[in-house]
């Protein structure tokens, strides 16, 4: 079998966190979209203006397939999960394969 490019690697592991956030009634099918003035934060993560599981649908999984579908550069050292872990604080239980994916993710821009 064919190693996966960084790329299909990076599109699979996006998919794996929308399907949890989906398993978790997270996901909003583009129906709790936040509205656009939301989009103008530059708080990381839009933490004033949408919620955690909000970012992940609309922001980043969104941007990260137009980044690689446009063959633009990918970011270096992504570290999203530390801050995953701090809003789930107390419900790790609930919420461990979402961090974990969020982990794997991270994990692929790591140099």
């Amino acid at each position: 079998m064919p190693k996966l490019t960084k790329e299909a690697t990076i599109i699979l592991t996006l998919s794996e966190i929308e399907k949890e956030l989906k398993n978790l009634k997270l996901w909003s099918d583009g129906k709790n979209r936040p509205d656009d003035r939301a989009f103008l934060s530059e708080t990381p993560f839009f933490m004033d203006t949408m919620e955690f599981h909000q970012w992940l649908e609309f922001v980043l999984i969104p941007q990260m397939i137009q980044l690689i579908n446009s063959k633009a550069p990918l970011p270096k050292n992504v570290n999203i999960h530390p801050y995953a872990q701090e809003i789930y604080r107390g419900k790790w239980q609930e919420y461990k394969v979402l961090i974990q994916k969020i982990m794997e993710f991270d994990k692929l821009f790591q140099d």
